[in-house]
């Protein structure tokens, strides 16, 4: 019995590192060391989660003159909620509040933007980013033999296309043929290969035949699948970077309001599987 329990706990730990994300130890020394050579060639550093949800830990000029949606390594460090349209750093995320006036809600509603991310413009560049790090400095994932495989109805899939190539590695877009030009458009422009944007059937409802296709890519051992639905990395960096940012705007909008307000209710429509 006590055999078996030790076995069960075995198998819950690797479900936890292999399908969550969640090691909390180097699981494969060579693979790291292949991702250290390859940042260093490509001369990129990683920012850490705590710098990303707050910026005032970055160096004010660090992506000073770099094109916001350029595949420049020093746009990681604009993955955060802290950019105006022009890629600067702000104090508080942008945002609006919607008066009463407007929505007919007593309440003032606070509306934060997630159009302020860079290469994307949009906010999934993060989600992408909180799945592939950890992978890489766990040595889970080898950038020199993995392909980074990213299942979505778009943005999320055009993320980690763009953190793969910045990071030196492949990354492989598996989208509904249906969606935008606009997304494919961009897709075209970031891949390395045009076989790295796999179309499945449909449109934004199909996501089965998005998995039905990864299922059948994850047989190839050099495809590594990054499913931001098991991701916890994913959840991760919302609670760390998005859920702190969400706070700056509140407490920024209570203080112009002299501490009156009190946040009663919080609605998002920006997907991320759900972790937002």
């Amino acid at each position: 019995m006590a055999s078996h329990q030790g076995s069960k706990r075995q198998l819950d730990a690797s479900a936890m590192a292999g399908q969550l994300g969640l090691a909390d130890k180097i699981v494969d020394t060579k693979a790291l060391e292949n991702s250290i050579a390859l940042c260093a060639k490509n001369k990129v550093v990683l920012p850490t989660f705590a710098q990303l949800a707050d910026p005032s830990k970055i160096e004010a000029n660090y992506a000073q003159g770099v094109d916001k949606n350029a595949p420049d390594a020093r746009n990681l460090f604009r993955v955060h909620w802290y950019n105006n349209m022009r890629g600067e750093r702000v104090s508080v995320p942008d945002h609006v509040v919607l008066p009463s006036s407007l929505t007919g809600v007593a309440s003032p509603i606070i509306v934060m933007f997630g159009d302020r991310f860079p290469m994307i413009t949009a906010h999934k560049v993060l989600a992408a980013y909180s799945c592939l790090a950890p992978r890489i400095i766990t040595g889970q994932f080898d950038p020199s033999r993995h392909r980074a495989v990213w299942p979505s109805t778009g943005n999320y899939a055009r993320g980690g296309v763009a953190i793969s190539r910045i990071m030196g590695s492949r990354g492989v877009a598996v989208l509904p043929a249906g969606m935008s030009q606009e997304r494919f458009d961009w897709l075209d422009k970031w891949v390395s290969d045009p076989s790295d944007v796999v179309r499945t059937p449909g449109t934004e409802s199909n996501v089965k035949e998005i998995y039905d296709a990864c299922n059948e890519m994850e047989l190839d051992p050099k495809n590594f699948i990054f499913n931001q639905f098991c991701e916890f990395g994913n959840h991760v960096g919302h609670y760390e970077v998005t859920g702190r940012a969400l706070s700056s705007v509140f407490e920024h909008v209570n203080k112009s309001n002299g501490g009156r307000l009190r946040l009663a209710a919080f609605t998002s429509a920006t997907g991320s599987a759900g972790t937002i």
